[in-house]
């Protein structure tokens, strides 16, 4: 069967971002899945939801022409790896294949990959940005689908926009559908089974954009640990010290991202015996009913036992007054820590005013936190500098103009920011949004080629008055 001339373009984009995808995909999966016999292997779970989206795009008009069945071969062929099976399939051996396929209610509904949501999971773990980088990617693919016998009918352009609307309005906790929805996803890394290299591990911290300050407050703590492991060596007298941790700092400024690090350089050093990270907050720790909140937190330490225990607007935990469940859960964790001192860490994070306060409410708190990291807000030019590397992730460039005009966007919002100022959220949701007007603007053009798919242009950068309510 002929190949289609456009899917070798895409294949090649395909061969620069798949594969980033299939270790997040499975660690989610082991998560979640408890390791099963059925868990979800991430290649498989990728070739079905690009088939899914070939088959719902391609039927559009009821008629699926001969060029987009070359592609969705070309595609089945690559994902699947073995293209040779498919010179054997004729045209219409694959277009009965795909009209069987779509027969089924599964075909026929417009939907969220099952890849985005295990990615936003991942996500929220990590502080990384896989699962924009997946929105992309489909929807790449889904206009590809569509333009690939060279026009786009009007049912076509409406598919296109309300995939385009679908995706990138996602998010996995305002998904009515979920199981996470209206509460806090508690997810434990899954940790590695040998000690990264360290040098490895700071070299990752230090290239971090924006964190000046942390990184030097954390290579003063590993400097310091190592001497203490050189005078234990010798016999000598050692000082004791609190390994737990303040983050103080604004929404977006990396604090889980180097709570993760942290930990495996702790597990580097000997210091953990797993180096697994557990992110919490209140709604982890605190139930309902007397009796239980004590259970919960027991649950959750014992779930970071070998690792860090990274606990977001810890705040929240003293907030509720003297009858609120929350106070029993400070005196359950902070007996716990004591009680497994050798082998956990627990990082509280939040605002800095609030976290001084919350620290004042229970005088255990005070004398096991003392090591406090503060994370500055990211200047506009280090925004610029996130922004960008959303973009070459996710297979997208800028225009000569366009660094001008970020510049002057992040200026004016860093200029009027105020404690809920996003950071590094707020250039992934101007990322989100940029590539989401790019794609409003590119998709009825009658020719696309590699070039203008990968191409962030000046008018595609959202406004002031669009940034209002994202910050």
């Amino acid at each position: 069967m002929t190949r289609h001339p456009g899917s070798q373009a895409f294949i090649r984009y395909l061969e620069s971002v798949f594969y980033d995808f299939v270790s997040p995909i499975d660690e989610v999966a082991w998560s979640l899945w408890e390791e099963g016999e059925d868990t979800p292997d991430a290649h498989q779970t990728l070739e079905n939801f690009f088939l899914l989206t070939a088959i719902y795009f391609s039927n559009i008009d009821n008629n699926v022409s001969d060029e987009e069945i070359a592609f969705i071969a070309d595609i089945k062929g690559w994902l699947c790896n073995y293209n040779d099976d498919w010179e054997d399939f004729s045209v219409g051996d694959i277009r009965s294949y795909l009209a069987e396929l779509a027969k089924h209610e599964i075909y026929r509904e417009l939907r969220v990959p099952g890849i985005v949501v295990y990615l936003q999971i991942y996500d929220n773990a990590r502080g990384t940005d896989y699962a924009t980088q997946a929105k992309t990617m489909f929807f790449r693919f889904a206009n590809a689908i569509v333009k690939a016998d060279g026009q786009i009918s009007p049912a076509e352009q409406t598919a296109l926009a309300n995939y385009k609307e679908l995706l990138f309005n996602y998010h996995l906790d305002e998904d009515p559908q979920s199981e996470q929805a209206g509460a806090t996803l508690q997810y434990t890394e899954k940790a590695d089974d040998e000690p990264k290299n360290l040098d490895a591990l700071l070299t990752e911290l230090n290239s971090l954009v924006g964190l000046d300050r942390v990184q030097n407050d954390v290579a003063q703590l590993v400097n310091f640990l190592k001497v203490q492991q050189m005078r234990e060596a010798k016999g000598m007298a050692v000082q004791p010290l609190s390994r737990h941790l303040v983050f103080y700092g604004n929404p977006g400024t990396g604090k889980t991202t180097v709570a993760r690090l942290l930990s495996q350089i702790y597990k580097s050093l000997g210091v953990l015996s797993k180096g697994q990270l557990v992110e919490t907050d209140r709604a982890g720790l605190v139930a309902g009913y007397v009796g239980q909140t004590a259970l919960k937190v027991r649950e959750v330490v014992n779930q970071a036992i070998g690792g860090v225990l990274f606990i977001d607007e810890a705040y929240a935990l003293s907030t509720g007054g003297d009858n609120d469940f929350g106070r029993e859960a400070i005196d359950t964790l902070i007996k716990m820590m004591e009680d497994n001192r050798d082998d956990l860490i627990v990082v509280v994070a939040g605002y800095t005013d609030k976290m001084s306060a919350f620290l004042q409410t229970n005088p255990g708190l005070r004398s096991r936190f003392n090591k406090y990291l503060e994370f500055d807000d990211y200047t506009p030019e280090q925004l610029v500098q996130i922004f960008e590397l959303f973009c070459k992730n996710g297979g997208y460039h800028l225009s000569s103009s366009t660094s001008d005009d970020l510049i002057r966007l992040f200026s004016v919002l860093y200029e009027t920011r105020d404690e809920t100022f996003g950071n590094g959220r707020l250039a992934r949701n101007l990322y989100e949004m940029t590539i989401n007007n790019q794609a409003n603007r590119i998709v009825s053009l009658p020719q696309v080629n590699e070039e203008i798919l990968s191409t962030i242009e000046e008018i595609d950068i959202p406004g002031m008055a669009d940034m209002q309510n994202i910050r």
